[in-house]
Order: structure tokens, then C-alpha cells, then sequence
């Protein structure tokens, strides 16, 4: 499926009232000064007569302006191809053949970005295929064409190169300074730098650092070829880490640092590639920078679907955990309106009790009937509170609390539930236990989950006992929820945590599947098991704030 266009158009400039000529002027002259200064950078690497240079950035510079920045930018490609044209042949090659040279160029990145847009290009290089996507459409598309008609023109205007081994030598050049050249133009212009962590820029400084370092001494001229030549793929395994490291717009960075200093060095004939004469030693070291090109690229690439995976991940647990607290509000929605019901009556009395000591002028009494009505007030906007955000799915900021204050809404909340199903709650909840840092809302519909199983499963049974206590295990504080039901049964154990696994009649299969996760998210485990004397114990761990802190 085709994407809208990534281009920075007039509109993105309104804001600061920038007339739409002055973009593009702006652009073009960015585009033909960029353009022209690579041309001239790769016309160093001539290693025969004919002129055929062994590497050709300005196709990729081309492409990469007009991708971005869409077709009005063509008429200044078109010059300064012209201009690369003209200083590159003089007067040796004919006007009609010079605009036809300069025709197929513009013809040729054209229709490679006009490919890239159709087929969904993203210049973030998140994905494999955005991978594939310009190395196939800047390979057949942009460089092939315009290799295409520069080997023609060379071989028309001699009599002892062949049209297939010119276009050979034509081709391999365009790609490999498209290679070099793109991806840092359309990573750093076309693709929004996330904001790093602190730590990043500090291994961003150190990765450029060492590949100087590395690149410099391989082609300083100074190591022999047979210790320089193994030293040269030491920036493989820099290019790697910032591919798993840093942003996208570091990794591009460095591959062309490292292919700039090692094509000049080369060029100048210093380091491993020199002995071997110009012609092959730059066609060797392309082989090697074309595949350090794409370990960072592939790399970088892998790295963006992972993270993008995860986030989908993310966001699935999310909307099951929605899906999860929804069902579940609606089964405690008879409970909501008891809970509801108890402060409100709590504030007609007081608020009836008031009216009459104020009519009787009893003004300390009303002062203790003023104070209960607050705090039952108080106590009914929290339980809105609470379940408001249950029902909602946000994820609130960890806070420090104590364990007794973690527990007490979801009992005060499900008390309501023990009564009616005739249940038995023995809970033992040391009074000085460490803090936890935690996310109350979810830690809460864990244990909601676990209870209101536990309930279920005693429905109906008489001397039915659910067992809550809270322990200190090394590090960790230890939450169990012990029955006295029928136990699980062992085939299901096995797969007791899994997404939509259920054996309950009307059940989703997704409460002990996010009650896990949860648990997970926050440092601890949840496992479950039979009790020998029957019944079912779930037990859940949560890392103390302070580990040393004493019981």
C-alpha cells in the first residue's frame, strides 16, 4: 500500500510566515552545493582514462532530496547534474549527449523515489523491507538508469571498452555512494530523532571516538598491510553496537565516517588496500564497506521491529488487562452500589443529625456529627476513585506504600462479597512490614483477581475459609491467598497462566494470565499450587523499597 509522501512542504513553514520561494530556494541551493561537492569527492577515485569513477554519491544525494522533499526540487537537480556534466566531460561530449546524460539522470531518481513513496519506504529504517526497499528500487531504479546512460556515453565515445563492462564498473559505483550517502540524509532529515537517554550521548561520543581512532591508524600509512588489513574490520563490531544502541541517525553517521575516511585514505594510497593498485584496492574496500553498510542498516532494521513488537505487546496486555478490569467491574457492580450505598446513608444521617443539633444549638456535638460527615464524604469520592481508574486502564506512577494500606481497599471493597457468599476471612498482616513500590491500582486488581477466585470457587460449599497473610521473604514481601475448595485440577496446572485458558463456565481465561503479568512488570513472580489438605494457594512476591529494612 502506498504512503502519503514524507516532504516538508509550504504549510510546515507558515507558522513563521516563510514564503514557499524561499523554501525552495533554500533546498535547491542545499541540494546543488551537496550534490556538486560529492561529485567532486568521488571524481578522486578515477582510476582509469576513461573517467569511470569507482564511487558515485551524487545519485544518492538526488534521491534522498527528492523522496523528502518532493518534484519541485527536480529543476535544481537538473543543474546540478548539468554542472557535474560540464566539469566532468568539458567540451568532449556533445550537447545532445550531455542532456540526454543529464535527462536519464533526473529520470532515474524520478522514478526511484517516485517507487520508494508507492511501496512505503520509511526513511527510520525500522524495518527490513525499508532495508531491501533501497538498496532494489536505488539499485535498479536511480543508479541503474543513470549507469545505464553513462556507460553508454562512454562507450560510444571510445572504441576499447565494451557497454557491459562499463555499465558493470557504472553501476557498482552509483550503488555503493548511494549506499554510503542516503541513508545519512534521509535517517537525519527525513526521520524524527527520538530524544536518547542521558547514557546514549555518552556511547554515541565514544563509538565516534573509536571508529576515528581505529580508521585513522588502519590508513594512516604507518601499520604494515598485513597487520592493517585484519585492524580494518574493527569497526564492524562499533558499527553493530551502535546499531543496538544508539538512534538510527548515529549508526548512518558512522558507516559514512567510516567509508569517507577509508575510500580517501585509499585513494591517496595509504593503508591495507593500497598495494593492490587503485582499480582493484577500490573495488576491494566497496566489497568490504558494502557489506559494513548493511550489517548496520540490517542490524538497525532488527532492532526497530523488535522494539516495535514489544510496543504492539504492550499495548495488546493492555487492552486485555482492559478487558479483564471491565468484566471484573461488572461483576462487583452489586458490590459498588452497597459500598456506595453505606457512605451515603452515613452522610443523610449525619447530615439530618446536623440540621437538628444546629436547631437546638448544640454546637459541640455538631462539630463531631460536621467531622463524620467529611470523612464519610471522603470515603465515598475515593471508592468513585478507585474504581474509576480500575475500569479506565491507566497505569499510575509507583508510589512507596505500606502493605496494610495496599490491602485494606481491596478487602473494604470485597467485604461485601465474603458476606453474601457465607465465606470465612482469616488474614494475618504483620503491622510493621517493609514499604513496596508499586503501582496500587494494579497490585490491587491482582489481589482482586485472586480473591474473587478463590470466592468462586467455594460458592455454595459450607465451612467455606479463605486464608490471606502477608510474609517477609529475603528481599521480597510474599502475598498468599489460601482456600479450602476443590483445588485445581492437575491437567490445568500447567497451562493455569495462559491467555484464554479456562475451565470456568462463563470465564475469559485472561485474569490469572494479567494478574501474572502485572506481578511480572513490578519484579516478582505469581505461582500457584494444591493445597495436600485440599484447596488452592496462589502466592505473588513484590521487591521491598528497602531490603534492609528490618520487620
Amino acid at each position: 500500500m502506498a504512503t502519503a509522501p514524507i516532504r516538508l512542504s509550504e504549510r510546515s513553514f507558515s507558522a513563521s510566515a516563510r514564503p514557499a520561494w524561499l523554501w525552495l530556494a533554500g533546498r535547491s541551493a542545499m541540494l546543488v552545493a551537496l550534490y556538486y561537492a560529492v561529485a567532486l569527492w568521488g571524481l578522486v577515485f578515477t582510476p582509469d582514462a576513461h573517467g569511470i569513477p569507482l564511487v558515485w554519491p551524487a545519485t544518492g544525494v538526488g534521491l534522498a532530496f527528492v523522496y523528502l522533499y518532493g518534484w519541485s526540487l527536480l529543476p535544481a537537480l537538473g543543474i546540478a547534474a548539468g554542472l557535474v556534466t560540464w566539469r566532468f566531460t568539458g567540451t568532449m561530449m556533445p550537447l545532445p549527449e550531455a542532456i540526454g546524460t543529464v535527462g536519464a539522470t533526473l529520470a532515474g531518481i524520478a522514478l526511484g523515489a517516485r517507487a520508494l513513496h508507492h511501496f512505503g519506504f520509511s526513511p527510520r529504517f525500522e524495518r527490513l523491507r525499508d532495508v531491501g526497499l533501497l538498496l532494489l528500487v536505488g539499485g535498479l531504479a536511480a543508479s541503474g538508469l543513470a549507469a545505464t546512460v553513462g556507460a553508454w556515453g562512454i562507450a560510444v565515445g571510445t572504441e576499447t571498452l565494451r557497454f557491459s563492462d562499463t555499465w558493470w564498473l557504472c553501476w557498482m559505483a552509483d550503488l555503493m555512494g548511494l549506499m554510503l550517502i542516503t541513508p545519512v540524509l534521509m535517517t537525519w532529515l527525513g526521520a524524527p530523532m527520538v530524544r536518547p537517554a542521558e547514557h546514549t550521548y555518552t556511547k554515541g561520543a565514544m563509538l565516534i571516538g573509536a571508529l576515528g581512532l581505529v580508521s585513522l591508524v588502519v590508513y594512516s600509512g604507518q601499520l604494515s598491510a598485513p597487520l592493517a588489513m585484519p585492524l580494518s574490520y574493527a569497526v564492524f563490531p562499533l558499527i553493530m553496537l551502535a546499531a543496538l544502541r544508539c538512534p538510527v541517525q548515529v549508526t548512518t553517521t558512522l558507516m559514512l565516517a567510516a567509508g569517507t575516511i577509508a575510500l580517501s585514505g585509499t585513494g591517496w594510497g595509504l593503508g591495507p588496500f593500497a598495494d593492490m593498485g587503485l582499480g582493484k584496492s577500490l573495488l576491494s574496500l566497496n566489497a568490504q564497506l558494502g557489506l559494513l553498510v548493511l550489517t548496520g542498516l540490517v542490524l538497525s532494521a532488527l532492532r526497530g521491529e523488535r522494539e516495535a513488537a514489544e510496543a504492539r505487546a504492550r499495548q495488546h496486555l493492555e487492552e486485555l488487562a482492559r478487558a479483564g478490569r471491565l468484566s471484573t467491574l461488572g461483576e462487583l457492580s452489586a458490590g459498588l452500589a452497597h459500598e456506595l450505598n453505606q457512605p451515603l446513608c452515613v452522610l443523610t444521617s449525619y447530615a439530618q443529625a446536623s440540621k437538628r443539633l444546629l436547631e437546638r444549638g448544640q454546637l459541640d456535638a455538631l462539630r463531631d456529627a460536621l467531622i463524620q460527615l467529611d470523612a464519610g464524604a471522603h470515603r465515598a469520592a475515593e471508592t468513585v476513585r478507585q474504581m474509576r481508574a480500575f475500569a479506565a486502564g491507566q497505569s499510575p506512577e509507583r508510589v512507596a506504600i505500606a502493605p496494610t494500606d495496599l490491602l485494606k481497599p481491596v478487602l473494604d471493597l470485597l467485604q461485601p462479597e465474603f458476606r453474601r457468599c457465607k465465606v470465612e476471612l482469616d488474614r494475618s498482616i504483620p503491622p510493621r512490614l517493609p514499604r513496596v513500590r508499586v503501582a496500587p491500582v494494579q497490585v490491587e486488581q491482582v489481589l482482586m483477581n485472586l480473591l474473587r477466585n478463590a470466592l468462586e470457587a467455594l460458592e455454595g460449599r459450607s465451612g467455606a475459609r479463605i486464608q490471606l497473610w502477608v510474609d517477609r521473604t529475603g528481599r521480597e514481601l510474599a502475598i498468599t491467598v489460601r482456600d479450602n475448595g476443590p483445588g485445581i485440577p492437575p491437567g490445568r496446572l500447567a497451562s493455569l497462566f495462559d491467555p484464554f485458558a479456562t475451565w470456568k463456565e462463563g470465564g475469559m481465561g485472561l485474569g490469572l494470565s494479567i494478574s501474572r503479568s502485572l506481578v511480572e512488570s513490578h519484579g516478582g513472580q505469581l505461582t500457584a499450587a494444591n493445597v495436600p489438605e485440599g484447596g488452592a494457594e496462589f502466592r505473588f512476591t513484590l521487591p521491598m523499597e528497602d531490603a534492609r529494612a528490618r520487620t
